[in-house]
């Protein structure tokens, strides 16, 4: 056999064992790349949703809907939030069911901001390095 023939065999074959192979780990790669997205996507629109059911406890507290609306929230944070966030929102929520009186504004703000940045340590695909000092805030509307 020439060795030319040879060469063209042998490569030939190298290419195609390259396709075979090469096709399949990228196809893993891409789902697996789309999965961890979509899911990304699909915590980002709960944690959302319990950010804005949250605002409507602050703005209309003694509203039925409002109330139903954020337990419903709060409740589906399991389905999709890791143990660090469902720890701080059960801390954040602990502290919210506390009467007037006993209120700590201050720790309700460390808590809110604990909590924000698990959801969004959790929701970004890279650190989004947050200043650990920075505070979070809810906000009221001024005329209601």
């Amino acid at each position: 056999m020439d060795g030319t023939v040879f060469t063209a065999l042998v490569s030939g074959a190298v290419a195609l064992v390259t396709v075979s192979v090469t096709q399949p780990i990228t196809y893993f790669f891409s789902k697996k790349r789309d999965h961890e997205a979509d899911w990304r996507k699909m915590k980002l629109e709960h944690y959302a949703e319990y950010v804005a059911a949250l605002s409507g406890t602050v703005h209309h507290p003694s509203e039925e809907t409002i109330k139903r609306r954020y337990s419903d929230a709060f409740n589906s944070m399991a389905l999709v939030a890791p143990l660090d966030v469902m720890a701080a929102l059960y801390a954040l929520n602990d502290e919210t069911k506390k009467n007037s009186q006993e209120k700590d504004f201050k720790k309700y703000e460390i808590l809110l901001s604990s909590m924000m940045r698990a959801m969004r340590n959790d929701c970004h695909p890279k650190n989004p390095k947050d200043d650990p000092e920075f505070i979070f805030h809810t906000i009221k509307t001024t005329k209601d």
